[in-house]
C-alpha cells in the first residue's frame, strides 16, 4: 500500500521528474485560465489558437502559449520590415485567414516593396497587470528580438474588460481628466513604445481600436472603448512624441456615427444601420472583431495612415 502522507522531516527531495510534473501542472493551469478569455471564438486549426499570426504550433494540442512566432523573411535588403503588434483584431480573428487579416490586406496594399508580420495575440493586453498580457507572449518575443523599420501599435480592446462588464478586472477607471496619463495604462505604453524605439529606431505609430458595437462583449468596457481611447490614444501619442498623429481605426470603421449604433447590436437585419456591414453579414457577424469587409477597411485606413 503506497504511503502519500510524510512526516516533518521525511519530506523527500525534488527530483527532475518531480520538478518537470510540478511545472507542467502550472502550464495547464495557466492555459485553463487564458482559454477562457477564448470561449467561443473559432480557432484556427493549424495553429490550435483564435487568429492568424505569423507563428507555427510546434505541440500537438498546444496553445497561444507554445506558438513559435517569426518575423516573415525579406526577399532582399531593400525590403522595409513592418510589424503589427496588437491582439485579435491583428491577429484576425473572423476573417477567413490567409491574406484577410488586415496585416495581409496591408502587404496586398504595400506591394513587394514591404514585409508586414502579423504579431496579433488573441485576448493580449496593453496593461503588464492584465489577465493576459501582450508582455508574456510569444509574439511580444519575436517583437523584441528583431529590428524594425515600422512598427504600428493596436492594444487596448482586451484591457477595457471589466467585472461591471462581466469580464476580469482589466480597467484601471483612472484614465480620464488631468491625470490621464498617469494611468496604469498610458504608464504601460510608454514602456511598450520605450521598448520598440530600442528595436532598429523603427517609425512607431499608435492606433485608437476600432468600436465596439454592443455593450459588454467578451465583457469589455463599451463607454471606455467608444469613448476614452479616441481621445487617450492620441494624448498618449503626443505625450511620447511620436512623429505621427494616431490612425484612427475607431472612426474609419464607424465609430463617428456611435450614436447610430443599434442598442443590441449589428445583426444581418441592421447591416445597413452605421457601420454594421463592416462587422456583420453572411460571412461573420461579431460586436468586436470585423469581417472580411472590414478588415480591408481596416487596411486601408492604416495605409492611410502611413501616408503610403
Amino acid at each position: 500500500k503506497l504511503q502519500f502522507l510524510y512526516f516533518i522531516g521525511e519530506i523527500p527531495p525534488l527530483t527532475n521528474s518531480i520538478i518537470v510534473l510540478i511545472m507542467r501542472a502550472f502550464t495547464l493551469a495557466a492555459v485553463a485560465c487564458a482559454a477562457l478569455a477564448h470561449d467561443g471564438l473559432p480557432k484556427n486549426p493549424e495553429l490550435n489558437v483564435p487568429g492568424y499570426p505569423d507563428c507555427v504550433q510546434p505541440v500537438k494540442g498546444g496553445n497561444e502559449f507554445t506558438l513559435e512566432c517569426f518575423q516573415k523573411p525579406r526577399e532582399n535588403k531593400n525590403q522595409i520590415r513592418v510589424g503589427c503588434v496588437g491582439d485579435s483584431i491583428t491577429a484576425g480573428v473572423h476573417s477567413t485567414g490567409g491574406n484577410h487579416t488586415y496585416p495581409g490586406q496591408l502587404q496586398i496594399m504595400l506591394g513587394d516593396g514591404y514585409k508586414v508580420t502579423n504579431l496579433g495575440a488573441c485576448g493580449s493586453t496593453l496593461l503588464k497587470n492584465g489577465d493576459s498580457p501582450y508582455w508574456k507572449r510569444p509574439q511580444y518575443t519575436t517583437l523584441i528580438n528583431n529590428t524594425w523599420d515600422i512598427i504600428i501599435i493596436m492594444l487596448g480592446t482586451n484591457d477595457a474588460k471589466d467585472k461591471g462588464s462581466g469580464g476580469p478586472p482589466n480597467w484601471p477607471h483612472n484614465c480620464t481628466g488631468s491625470d490621464a496619463l498617469k494611468c496604469p495604462f498610458a504608464v504601460d505604453y510608454h514602456s511598450m513604445i520605450e521598448e520598440v524605439r530600442k528595436l532598429g529606431n523603427p517609425t512607431i505609430y499608435t492606433m485608437i481600436p476600432p468600436p465596439l458595437m454592443k455593450k459588454g462583449t467578451y465583457g469589455m468596457n463599451q463607454t471606455v472603448i467608444n469613448d476614452v481611447f479616441p481621445t487617450l490614444v492620441p494624448a498618449i501619442n503626443k505625450e511620447n512624441n511620436l512623429p505621427h498623429p494616431s490612425i484612427d481605426i475607431f472612426d474609419a470603421l464607424g465609430g463617428a456615427d456611435k450614436a447610430s449604433f443599434p442598442p443590441g447590436g449589428c445583426t444581418l437585419q441592421t447591416s445597413k444601420v452605421a457601420d454594421c456591414a463592416d462587422f456583420c453579414d453572411q460571412q461573420s457577424c461579431d460586436q468586436c472583431h470585423p469581417n472580411n469587409n472590414g478588415y480591408t477597411a481596416l487596411a486601408a485606413a492604416v495605409k492611410k495612415g502611413l501616408s503610403l
